[in-house]
Order: C-alpha cells, then structure tokens, then sequence
C-alpha cells in the first residue's frame, strides 16, 4: 500500500525543476541553488517531508555537487533534492528545517569543505580542529606526518 504524494503536489515539486522517478521514490534536479532554502521549507510544510536521512557533497572542481536524501514519514514516500553550486560559495544551511542538518552540514564541511551559511556552529566534526585542509577534496594532498607523528604506510613483507 502506497500513500505518495498526490499529483497536485508532483505537479508544484515540478515547478522546481526536472523531477524524475515513481512512488515511493523521487529525484529532484534543483537548477537554481538560491531556491534550496524555499524549497526545503516547502517539502517540510507541504510536503510533510519530516526527516532529513543524508546529505552527500562531492567536490567537483569548480563546483560542489549536494544531494539531500529526504523522508515523508506520512507520505511514505523519499525524494533526494540535487544541485551543483561554485565552491567559492556557501550553501544556505537547512538545520533550521532539518535540526539533523545540524550534523550533516558539519560533515560535509570537515571531509569537502562545502560552507553553509547561517549554520550555528560550523566547524569540523570528525577531523582535530588543527587538521589542514578537507580530504575529500579532489585538490587534497595527504601530509606526511601529523604532529610529528607519520602518517605514511608501509606494508609488511610477504615473506
């Protein structure tokens, strides 16, 4: 048994922009990233969009590319909301409609280097404070020691 999404409600999610896929799972190509916060709002309110379940950036020079994987617990229904953005920009945080965000966000920022604008405490989350530079970046140059401590990897000998 499905409960999706009424067609009114795809028919406004398209407006959007290219909206692919069938219940209960949808895929939302955001064309303008200015509009991520609206829309964010709109699939929380309309949409009854209630959980934010993985936010995944990607470093693809010169842009970040962002996918929200989201959850209608009411619906039943997921949509993951896509959208590529410059990475001298920031991206408008969405911990004030997710509180999950909160975390995500933060993730993204330690391991790419994607900034979100307007999050509270942006900082890194799974790498010391000290730690230079984001390593899922595709720029990224793994340094040889960390505090005096080698970083480099020599395996054993077969022998």
């Amino acid at each position: 048994m499905s409960r999706s999404w009424n067609e009114s409600f795809l028919r406004a999610l398209s407006a959007w922009g290219s909206l692919t896929g069938t219940p209960p799972a949808y895929t939302l190509h955001l064309p303008d990233p200015t509009q991520w916060p609206t829309l964010a709002t709109f699939l929380k309110y309309e949409g009854d969009v209630d959980t934010l379940l993985l936010i995944t950036a990607t470093h693809a020079p010169p842009n970040y590319l962002l996918r929200y994987d989201l959850r209608s617990l009411p619906h039943l229904t997921d949509i993951a909301v896509l959208f590529s953005i410059p990475e001298t920009e920031a991206v408008p945080s969405a911990a004030a409609v997710w509180p999950a965000a909160l975390w995500h966000e933060r993730e993204a920022y330690d391991l790419v280097g994607v900034h979100f604008a307007g999050h509270p405490n942006l900082r890194r989350i799974l790498l010391p404070e000290d730690w230079e530079g984001h390593p899922l970046r595709q720029d990224y140059t793994f340094p040889a020691s960390y505090h005096d401590i080698p970083l480099t990897f020599t395996p054993p000998s077969p022998e």
